[in-house]
C-alpha cells in the first residue's frame, strides 16, 4: 500500500502503475498481485485539465487513459476507483489531508508501505505540513515503511524526525540539489482511532 499527500495530475501514481505492470509482467508469479494507492487533494484537477496534463508524458498513455476514464467530480470525501480489471485500487481523498487522515479506518494503522509527500515547497502550502499530519503518516506507516519528498526543509525533517520517521538528506533529481527520504522506526501499538475506509463511491473499470 502507497499513501500520499497531494494528487496533483497523478503522475507519481501512474508511474507507479506502470512500474507494478512491468513487475508483474517479469515476475507473474510473485506474490504481489495488487496495487493500493491512497492519495488526498485538497483542489483536484478538472477532467480536462488531467487528460492536458497527461499529453507531457506520451509514455504513460495506456494508463492515463484508464484514469482519465473514471476521473470522479470534485465532490470531498473518497472516490474508490477500480483499475486494470480490479488489480489496482486507487482511493482519491478531494479536502484537506490534515481532516481526512482522522476518517481512515483502523484497519489502515501501520499498512503503508510507502509515502509520497507533496513535492511542493511548504512555503506554497503551509497549511498542509503539520504535526498532526506527520502523526497521522506515523500511525498508518508500516514499522519499517519509508518516505520521500523533494522538500529538504528543516522543519519538515525535524517533525517526521519527532514522529517517529529516521530522516536523511539525498541528492535530488534535475535542478533539486537535496531531497528527504525517512524510515517508520518499530513503535509501540497506536492507540485506535474512529473512521472509516472509503465511502465508495466506487467506479469500475472502464478500460
Amino acid at each position: 500500500m502507497v499513501a500520499e499527500s497531494g494528487f496533483g495530475t497523478g503522475l507519481n501514481f501512474l508511474t507507479l502503475w506502470q512500474a507494478f505492470d512491468v513487475f508483474h509482467r517479469d515476475y507473474p508469479e510473485a506474490t504481489l498481485q495488487r496495487l493500493h494507492f491512497i492519495s488526498f487533494e485538497k483542489f483536484p484537477l478538472t477532467a480536462a485539465d488531467l487528460a492536458l496534463s497527461h499529453q507531457h508524458w506520451p509514455e504513460l498513455a495506456p494508463w492515463a487513459e484508464q484514469l482519465q476514464a473514471q476521473w470522479p467530480l470534485p465532490v470531498a470525501g473518497c472516490h474508490r476507483l477500480l483499475l486494470d480489471d480490479g488489480r489496482v485500487t486507487l482511493d482519491l481523498w478531494f479536502g484537506d489531508i490534515n481532516e481526512l487522515t482522522l476518517e481512515l479506518d483502523d484497519s489502515l494503522n501501520q499498512q503503508v508501505d510507502a509515502w509520497f509527500l507533496d513535492g511542493f515547497a511548504p512555503a506554497k502550502n503551509p497549511d498542509m505540513w503539520t504535526p498532526e499530519l506527520f502523526e497521522a503518516m506515523a500511525r498508518l506507516a508500516k514499522p519499517g515503511g519509508t518516505l520521500a519528498t523533494f522538500t529538504s526543509a528543516g522543519f519538515v525533517r525535524r517533525g517526521l524526525q519527532e514522529a517517529g520517521f529516521t530522516m536523511h538528506k539525498h541528492k535530488g533529481f534535475g535542478r533539486k540539489r537535496e531531497m528527504l527520504i525517512g524510515r517508520d522506526e518499530p513503535r509501540a501499538e497506536p492507540a485506535r482511532a474512529r473512521a472509516v475506509v472509503c465511502p465508495h463511491r466506487q467506479r469500475k473499470n472502464a478500460r
